[in-house]
This record gives structure tokens, sequence and C-alpha cells, in this order.
């Protein structure tokens, strides 16, 4: 992947408050990294972030087994970060998933549902170093950032954004496929037992047809390259609101 398609590949981040377009939002912002070791760069990551708006909220946890669970609590309490009590959020949310097939390393950043290009010398240099030194991974790691408590219930329909904009929603209890025109050709949507998937694309790593079958409220499923966004919604979800 070239400099081009990083480019093409990363979310609009709170460090890049200039070049937001968007609306506020009341849903989550994630940031979505792939990589085997994810201890090595998310405390990096969360740290550029976390300067820019210039917060000292610094409380983590972990919703589900995550493979390199050990690792990111002794990187993360060295950075400076305290497992959450389990009475208060918080501040950032951890999650594993596993991916089908093997893709290059990479970060992205769900903010307000808004997908833009965006050029720093910074994370270019993570970027950059995450590609040239390791392997294809299988590891996504979902760091949920001002996190809310959630049931994690089944969903009940989803939500496809195309540049930052609602293009259809779609039922989960009913089966159904649909392709979409996209900036880089075509991606296809296909729900089936109540689930949601990706089973093609014409994006250049196919990243999003390596995400498993997503059915609970909030789980998302993005594709940078195609400015693209499959969101599960149930009954009492919040509206992303999308500029």
């Amino acid at each position: 992947m070239d400099r081009r398609d990083f480019f093409k590949t990363v979310f609009a981040t709170p460090l890049l408050t200039p070049f937001l377009l968007g609306s506020p939002s009341s849903a989550n912002d994630e940031l979505l990294l792939i990589s085997d070791n994810p201890e090595i760069f998310l405390p990096s990551l969360l740290e550029k972030m976390e300067n820019q708006e210039k917060t000292s909220r610094r409380s983590y946890s972990v919703s589900n087994f995550h493979p390199r669970n050990d690792a990111l609590s002794r990187t993360l309490k060295s950075s400076g970060w305290a497992k959450a009590s389990p009475d208060h959020p918080a501040d950032l949310l951890l999650s594993f998933r596993p991916l089908q097939h093997p893709s290059p390393p990479s970060f992205t950043l769900v903010k307000a549902g808004k997908i833009l290009d965006i050029r720093t010398k910074g994370l270019y240099n993570v970027w950059q170093e995450m590609n040239e030194t390791f392997p294809p991974s299988s590891c996504l790691t979902v760091a949920t950032l001002r996190a809310r408590k959630s049931s994690r219930s089944p969903g009940t329909s989803v939500r496809i954004y195309q540049n930052g904009h609602l293009v259809d929603e779609a039922s989960l209890n009913k089966d159904r496929i649909r392709t979409f025109s996209a900036d880089k050709g075509k991606i296809t949507v296909k729900i089936e037992r109540g689930k949601a998937f990706i089973p093609s694309s014409s994006c250049r790593h196919k990243i999003c047809c390596s995400v498993p079958p997503v059915d609970l409220v909030a789980d998302r499923i993005v594709c940078a390259p195609n400015h693209f966004l499959l969101e599960v919604r149930g009954s009492g979800s919040i509206d992303t609101i999308i500029g």
C-alpha cells in the first residue's frame, strides 16, 4: 500500500479538528487497529489524540477476551492508564475481533460517521513502521473512546452510510443482498440468518471482507477506500449524526 492508498484508508481523527465537516455525534468514536501486536501502537495513537483534546481522562476496560490482554494492560498502565472501576464507565473500552483473512497492519478512526482523507506526517510514520516491520495480521482491536455502557443486545437492522450520507437501511430479520456503487467500484452487503457482512468489494486489500458477520447493536464494518460504513442498530439505538 503506497502513501496515496494510506490516506484513503485512514478516517478523520480528533487531532485534525479543522478538517472535520460533520456535525457532532452522540455515537461513540472507535479507533480500529489491525495488528497482532496492538500494544506497540495503541498507546502512541491514543496519546496523539489525547494531547489534541487536552483531556486527563485515562481509564480503560476490556469487554471480551483479547489474545494480547496482558500485554495491552502492561503497556497502558505504563502510559498512565488505569483499569476502570466496575461502577463507572471507562474512557476507553477495548474489544477484540478476529479477521477471517490476514490483512496489512493499519488503523482507522470512525469519527461522527465521517470519512475524510488526511495527511499528517506523524500518523504516516506510524503506519509506515507497521507495514515495514510487521506481517499481515488477523487481529482487529476496537478501541471505543468515551465509551458508554452497552447491553450488546442483538440488533434489529443495519444502516449503510456512503461519504457521510445515509443511503440505505434494512432489517436483519429478512435475508437480502445488495450491491452499491462506491468510490472504488462496487461493494456488496449481504444479510443472512440475522447477520450482516460484506462478501465482496472492489477495494484493494478487502479488509472489510475479512471482518466476520455482525449482529450486535453498535457493531460496525468499515471500508475506508470506498468511504463506506455499515452499522448495526437496535430498537433503542442513538442516531449517528452525520454532516
